[in-house]
């Protein structure tokens, strides 16, 4: 039960990325050099590219998309970006529920794995800022928005950044940034 959400609209969606990766790429890339190493647009892309790859092949289902799509992340990529987002991935579509649940086993996949927890201004905080939007009925993008504008006058309290203490207020967090553009993208 996935609520609206279909494999063939999964699939649409992963293709507009694709087709925009180039832009992403840059963006995350110049946003990552502020407080990290500047690779996560290089991360994002590799990680599009194995999604698209994944698309090509039947999926009969969104449950069997997603496990496939973090399967081949995995694969893409030995981020810790890339990694937390195979797991929140695979968890969502082990999950097989609705978009709202899948992004619960996410997040609650994500945490167990990755230590982070709401407020530590990861990616993290955008997936669970759009597991609330959606369970309202109100705009995932709005949300992610809402949730980096937010985050932005917060210190960074894991990854990369957290070196940084203080300095990472004021500042995007390149996950946070990636999950907003992806959507965005997806949408377009």
């Amino acid at each position: 039960m996935t609520d609206g959400l279909s494999a063939a609209g999964l699939a649409d969606a992963v293709k507009r990325i694709h087709d925009r990766v180039d832009n992403l790429r840059d963006a995350l890339d110049a946003a990552d050099r502020v407080m990290g190493d500047g690779d996560t647009g290089m991360t994002i892309a590799s990680v599009v590219a194995a999604w698209n790859g994944v698309i090509a092949a039947d999926s009969p289902d969104v449950a069997t998309l997603l496990q496939r799509m973090g399967r081949e992340t995995r694969r893409a990529t030995g981020s810790s970006l890339g990694s937390v987002l195979a797991i929140g991935l695979t968890a969502a579509g082990k999950s097989g529920g609705s978009p709202v649940q899948m992004l619960d086993a996410a997040a609650t996949a994500i945490t167990e794995r990755s230590g982070a927890v709401a407020g530590d201004k990861t990616i993290l905080d955008s997936l669970l800022a759009v597991r609330d939007a959606l369970a309202r009925q109100r705009s995932a993008v709005d949300a992610a928005q809402q949730a980096l504008d937010d985050f932005r006058s917060r210190e960074a309290k894991v990854g990369r950044a957290r070196i940084y203490g203080a300095k990472s207020i004021g500042h995007d967090d390149p996950g946070m940034l990636a999950a907003l553009l992806l959507l965005r993208t997806a949408q377009a």
